[in-house]
């Protein structure tokens, strides 16, 4: 649960915020943000219960034979983690924005086109970024859950 709330809240709030930016929109911090944030967190949180993401990322490194507990286990095995939490996050956000942007501006109609070109054309940014915080973010989340489990 201290994992998870460790690497999942990081995770939300940049992608939250980089959604936002990739999209053109301006940051306003309440409700759009703040919703977005909130809805990245309990998605991520969804996520982690329901996929074994630790047993994806181990048996994804260990298809190229990579050692377990490596800096080269953890770069490999990122891959596919960042995949699944892009996708997880960044279309329903994607669908949710535009859909609440819809509803105060009648004229921008709600389409499932432009869901579908706002997550593209965000998706490869949004998975360069995702990968680099879980690197980053997971051996911070790992100890300290470690250190909260020896207490």
């Amino acid at each position: 649960m201290i994992f998870n709330i460790i690497l999942d809240l990081p995770i939300a709030v940049i992608v939250a915020i980089a959604m936002t930016l990739l999209n053109r929109q301006p940051i306003v911090f309440f409700p759009n943000l703040l919703s977005d944030i909130a809805i990245g967190f309990l998605l991520m949180f969804f996520i982690n219960i329901i996929l074994p993401i630790p047993v994806i990322s181990a048996k994804f490194a260990g298809l190229f034979r990579i050692k377990p507990h490596t800096i080269a286990e953890s770069l490999v095995g990122g891959i596919p983690v960042c995949l699944i939490y892009t996708v997880g996050i960044s279309l329903p956000l994607a669908a949710f924005n535009l859909f609440m942007a819809s509803r105060n501006a009648p004229e921008q109609a709600f389409s499932f086109h432009a869901v579908w070109g706002s997550f593209i054309g965000t998706f490869l940014p949004l998975c360069a970024i995702v990968y680099v915080v879980a690197f980053i973010m997971t051996p911070i989340a790992a100890t300290a859950a470690t250190n909260a489990c020896r207490k």
